[in-house]
C-alpha cells in the first residue's frame, strides 16, 4: 500500500537499484521489466528526465499477531475459519449461524456475505411473521361473530401476537447491530461510525455505503483471537 504523504510519481525511467549505473521503466504504479544497461543510461537520459530521485517506497500493512490474512478472499479448501476471523464467501446457513454464535460480539470483521445474508434472514422472519400475523388476524377476526366476548377476545389474541413480535425484533436488534460494527470493522472502519446512521436524511445512506465497502486490511487491527 502506498504512503498517503507520498507524491505520485509519473512514468518514465529511473535510476536502477538492481543494476547500477542502468535504469528502469516505472509505469506510474509499479516496476516493468524494461531495462537500459548502463552503456545505454546516459542516452536515454536525454529523452527523458525524471522528476523524482528515486521511486516511492511502499509499505507493506502490518498484520497484528495472529490476525486472519484472508482479506476479501474465502480460505483456502481445507482451511477452517475460526469463529473470530471472518467468513468470507459464506453461505446463507454459515450466515445465520455466526449471527446467532457472535449474538453480542462487537469485537472483530465481518464480511459482506455474513453481513447481507444476516440481514436478509432478519428482514424475512420481521416482515414474514408480521404479514403472517396480520392474516391470521384478519381472517380470525372475519369468522367471530362479534360479540362484545368474542371482541375481547379477538383483542387479547392481537395484543399478545404484537407483543409476541415485538419481543422477537428486540432479541433480533442486539445481534443485527453487533454485525453491522463488524462489517464496518471489516471494511477498515470503527464501530462508532454505525451511529452515523442517526443523523437525518444522510446518515442513513452514508451508513449505507460504509457497509458496502469491501474489505481493507487495516480492519485486523479489530481482530481479538480466541
Amino acid at each position: 500500500m502506498s504512503d498517503p504523504n507520498t507524491p505520485a510519481v509519473p512514468p518514465g525511467w529511473y535510476p536502477d537499484v538492481e543494476v547500477p549505473g542502468g535504469q528502469r521503466w516505472w509505469s506510474g504504479s509499479s516496476w516493468t521489466d524494461h531495462r537500459t544497461p548502463p552503456a545505454q543510461a546516459a542516452y536515454t537520459q536525454q529523452y527523458v528526465q525524471p522528476a523524482y530521485a528515486t521511486a516511492p517506497h511502499y509499505a507493506p500493512v502490518a498484520f497484528p499477531e495472529h490476525a486472519w490474512p484472508y482479506v476479501g478472499q474465502a480460505a483456502p479448501p481445507g482451511v477452517e475459519v475460526p469463529l473470530w476471523a471472518p467468513l468470507y464467501g459464506a453461505t446463507m446457513g454459515q450466515a445465520w449461524k455466526r449471527f446467532w454464535r457472535k449474538y453480542a460480539d462487537f469485537s472483530g470483521r465481518a464480511s459482506r456475505s455474513e453481513y447481507w445474508f444476516g440481514a436478509l434472514w432478519v428482514f424475512l422472519l420481521t416482515f414474514g411473521t408480521y404479514l403472517v400475523g396480520a392474516v391470521l388476524l384478519a381472517v380470525l377476526g372475519s369468522v367471530l361473530v362479534m360479540s362484545r366476548e368474542a371482541a375481547t377476545a379477538f383483542g387479547i389474541i392481537a395484543g399478545l401476537l404484537g407483543l409476541l413480535w415485538f419481543a422477537a425484533y428486540l432479541a433480533l436488534l442486539v445481534p443485527m447491530i453487533s454485525l453491522a460494527v463488524r462489517r464496518l470493522h471489516d471494511a477498515g472502519y470503527s464501530g462508532y461510525y454505525y451511529f452515523m446512521g442517526l443523523i437525518p436524511f444522510v446518515g442513513g445512506i452514508l451508513l449505507l455505503v460504509y457497509l458496502l465497502t469491501e474489505s481493507k486490511p487495516q480492519g485486523a487491527a479489530y481482530d481479538l483471537p480466541r
